[in-house]
């Protein structure tokens, strides 16, 4: 009886767990937020604006595979070259960001569409401007910081840092304390178009941060000061608490057989 009853209590955990496991699947947290394509459909820019589409999101139901199929187009049918940058977006999954410039000047009050794969993703229309100033940085502050409460049994989430910005940029970058450079960085920790940055996946410890923000032309300006804050560890909650796992029950089934 005591046998059977044990048996029958192995089976309960395990469909407990698996039911849990089922439960807790979700999707990846994105790391590139606030749009897909930009200059956004039925926009106004400057001449000097640079595309920027990310590949994490699907278009016509399918992700980018080859950024070479991206045509942009004037009104009246004219191709205009584009010469590509990645930005790799690490995190919980990781995302790459296409710069892509247009090889010489827009013209100025002029309808361009934006084609791939042979439908159109965006349409827009330049202004007279050619923006070569860069954007102000943006007063940045470290919001929020979430320890990871992932289990064994996918339950929870990874680890966050998330910093408010205030006056953001058109695109902002949240990239690594030691990055400095002058130009597109070649890797950055999240990205968006919104007024909050949240780095996922973030080695515990202590975390060193800055900002970037560009301009649709891809001016940029970034802090010298670093945000710093710390992560703590594993905090050992979830949804994995359950006091005695099957291959423990297994284990104590033996021992009572053997008895």
């Amino acid at each position: 009886m005591v046998v059977r009853s044990l048996l029958l209590l192995v089976v309960a955990v395990a469909s407990l767990q698996a039911s849990r496991a089922a439960a807790c699947t979700r999707e990846a947290a994105p790391s590139i937020t606030g749009f897909q394509v930009l200059p956004a459909d039925g926009s106004r820019v400057p001449r000097s604006t640079a595309i920027w589409l990310r590949s994490d999101q699907s278009i016509g139901g399918e992700l980018i595979k080859d950024i070479s199929a991206l045509l942009l187009v004037d009104e009246r049918g004219k191709r205009i070259s584009l010469t590509p940058t990645q930005v790799r977006v690490t995190g919980e999954a990781v995302a790459t960001l296409f710069v892509l410039r247009p090889s010489v000047l827009l013209d100025g009050t002029t309808n361009y569409r934006l084609e791939l794969n042979g439908a159109v993703i965006s349409k827009f229309v330049t202004s007279d401007e050619i923006d070569m100033k860069p954007p102000e940085l943006p007063k940045a502050k470290v919001a929020d910081v979430k320890a990871d409460t992932q289990t064994a049994s996918s339950c929870g989430a990874p680890s966050q840092v998330t910093v408010q910005l205030e006056a953001p940029g058109e695109i902002n970058f949240l990239v690594a304390g030691t990055t400095q450079t002058p130009s597109m960085p070649a890797s950055a920790l999240a990205i968006t178009t919104t007024n909050a940055l949240t780095a996922v996946a973030v080695p515990t410890g202590l975390v060193e941060l800055r900002v970037a923000a560009f301009d649709l032309s891809g001016n940029m300006a970034m802090s010298s000061e670093k945000l710093t804050t710390y992560l703590p560890g594993d905090a050992g909650v979830g949804c994995s608490a359950t006091a005695l796992t099957p291959f423990a029950l297994l284990g104590l089934l033996t021992l009572i057989r053997r008895r």
